[in-house]
């Protein structure tokens, strides 16, 4: 029901998924998807197929809607799979397209949601595409903004780019945004305290290493540049720490594999270096600890892969050696787990690993995990509201990957989720504030990609 008192009657309609051709069925009469005790959740329905009126889904503690699919499947779904639904304008209560409605109480949310009308809409599951962006792009950055919107920067297509642009999840829309001083590619881009997003690094448009740095204003959308790093250096990381400075690890350059870090002072706009890592190291990850200690794993050295892993201190500039990993890697995934432990994910070591290890802080040691059903390198991961590890993509050295499996760390299983519409690698995986993985660009299998879609 929507703000006005109007029902939203949604007929019968067809959709593919996967190329399974999936028939929903409403067996119920019209409704609204008003609940005004908005305490359902999406489960699988136990129905009677012989008494469609004897089930689950229309019970007064759970009054949901019933779809059933052609295979005979059925699920409770308040009118919609929630996973799919945009949330209305608080103040106007409207929703951003024409082609849908906000309904108010549904058993999605306690906010008012947007009902698509048209039917095709409400067959994506997990995965559905969004806007494209204005450019395609892979070795690009991506980060959520405090206002919600997410910046792209940089990233390569035949030549380094300077550009940069938007991502409205409240319209779905991408706009282009002031471009930096300096293309780049394989650079890093971190949000400040202040709401600011520092650049750094990279190889430039002449495919030279840089030591450059640059800040976006969101309020102003443009780019100042600032001081420079000690270093040039790609492939390295850069992480925010709780004081508020950025420290940058590793990295190559001409030929060396970095093990200088350095941080950036944002109320100085200036570098330091600080305490060097005992080993030197870029495609490596780098994860901030609930302790505020930030862990180093793996990647590539002067002598070859890499199964180090390293603790830095900010209290005292200072780095320690902790448990090594089981398998050497890079160009693996580490996601902070809600637990407090380090979740670390396929990568190669002239074989392509679909293992994954945890790192406990409280030991400083690793254990070996469920393995992921794909062995991939180049994915993303990101660690969901709910608990879980969402991994995306990435290539077995045969295929470039649309797959994407959950890890579940109360169990130690992978589980698949649904495929993205693209297989993609080198993409960004970001995690948007309304809980939804927004993946951009990457390279596809025959092309690169300015595509967009959201889990």
């Amino acid at each position: 029901m929507d703000s006005l008192g109007q029902t939203t009657q949604i007929s019968n309609y067809s959709c593919s998924e996967n190329n399974v051709s999936i028939q929903f069925t409403l067996s119920s009469s019209p409704h609204s998807a008003s609940n005004p005790t908005s305490n359902c959740s999406l489960q699988q329905c136990n129905v009677n197929l012989t008494n469609i009126n004897n089930d689950n889904c229309r019970s007064s503690s759970t009054p949901c809607f019933d779809y059933r699919t052609i295979n005979n499947i059925s699920y409770c779904a308040p009118g919609i799979l929630c996973s799919i639904l945009e949330t209305c304008n608080n103040i106007t209560q409207k929703c951003s397209s024409n082609s849908s409605v906000c309904v108010i109480n549904s058993c999605c949310s306690s906010q008012a949601v947007c009902l698509p009308f048209l039917a095709t809409y409400m067959c994506k599951t997990e995965w559905f595409s969004t806007g494209n962006m204005t450019t395609t792009r892979l070795f690009h950055s991506a980060s959520v903004l405090a206002n919600g919107k997410v910046l792209v920067t940089g990233g390569y297509n035949a030549r380094v780019f300077n550009s940069a642009e938007l991502y409205d999840p409240s319209t779905d829309t991408w706009t282009t945004t002031g471009s930096m001083d300096n293309a780049r590619r394989d650079h890093t881009a971190s949000v400040l305290s202040n709401g600011n997003v520092l650049v750094t690094g990279g190889l430039d448009v002449n495919y030279n290493i840089s030591n450059s740095a640059e800040l976006y204003d969101p309020s102003t959308s443009t780019w100042t540049t600032t001081s420079n790093m000690s270093n040039v250096r790609y492939w390295h990381t850069a992480s925010v720490l709780w004081n508020g400075k950025v420290l940058v690890t590793g990295g190559y350059n001409n030929g060396f594999y970095l093990n200088s870090a350095e941080l950036y002072d944002s109320s100085t706009s200036t570098w330091t270096t600080t305490g060097y890592m005992t080993n030197g190291r870029s495609w490596h990850t780098a994860s901030i600890l609930q302790n505020g200690i930030v862990l180093v794993t793996g990647g590539y050295g002067n002598s070859g892969f890499l199964n180090s892993a390293e603790l830095y201190n900010p209290s005292t500039g200072t780095w320690t050696t902790t448990g090594t990993i089981n398998d050497a890697r890079y160009y693996h995934t580490a996601s902070v787990l809600s637990n407090g432990k380090v979740l670390v994910t396929g990568g190669s070591n002239y074989v392509i690993l679909n293992s994954a290890e945890l790192y406990d802080p409280s030991t400083g040691t690793w254990t070996i995990t469920g393995p992921m059903t794909d062995a991939r390198y180049y994915h993303a991961a990101s660690a969901l509201s709910n608990g879980e590890v969402l991994v995306t993509g990435g290539s077995n050295d045969d295929n470039i990957l649309n797959s994407c499996e959950l890890y579940d760390p109360s169990t130690g299983i992978w589980t698949t989720t649904g495929s993205m519409t693209n297989a993609r690698i080198y993409h960004k995986a970001s995690l948007l504030l309304n809980g939804q993985v927004l993946v951009t660009g990457g390279g596809g299998n025959s092309s690169i990609l300015n595509s967009a879609e959201l889990y």
